[in-house]
């Protein structure tokens, strides 16, 4: 695929507009994009410095953007990663006095996958206030709110943690 495809495909998987990736990227104007998206042979092409500002306003490698998978990209999911996902969720919903649902909860366990992979920290030091405070800045960079996504649960959890807190 193209730069243009594999550009527009990685905002729209994000959710953003062009002119809220053109904002991300601290550009007006949402022609900037629109141009980096076209296949017309007249249409502009980033410039070098700019490609790595586009590929993290949209979460994504430099690489991907020219269609190439990261050598280190596993389609298979961390095991350790995702014991700490469970027992993070499992832990969070009982302080609710919930059972977690996975099969409607399949949303957030992603998100929390996300944030513990990112997460350097030891798992005893994690806590709800935190992820519900790295989700909303992920999803203010994305462009999108909280209310947009599965998972309106995590919003709860986090705000009835930080009352406790």
């Amino acid at each position: 695929m193209a730069f243009s495809d594999n550009l527009r495909a990685a905002r729209l998987r994000s959710g953003m507009t062009q002119e809220a990736l053109a904002l991300a990227c601290g550009w007006s104007g949402q022609s900037r994009i629109a141009n980096y998206e076209s296949s017309a042979p007249s249409a502009r092409e980033p410039k070098v410095s700019e490609v790595p500002l586009l590929a993290k306003a949209l979460g994504v490698s430099v690489a991907s953007l020219f269609g190439e998978a990261p050598a280190s990209h596993s389609a298979r999911p961390d095991p350790a990663i995702l014991a700490s996902t469970y027992r993070f969720l499992v832990d969070a919903f009982a302080t609710l006095g919930k059972a977690v649902e996975f099969e409607t909860e399949a949303d957030l366990f992603a998100d929390v996958y996300e944030w513990i992979a990112a997460d350097d920290r030891p798992a005893d030091q994690r806590n709800l206030v935190d992820f519900a405070k790295w989700r909303d800045k992920r999803d203010q960079d994305r462009g999108k709110g909280i209310d947009e996504q599965n998972g309106s649960a995590a919003a709860q959890v986090g705000r009835t943690n930080q009352r406790s807190a």
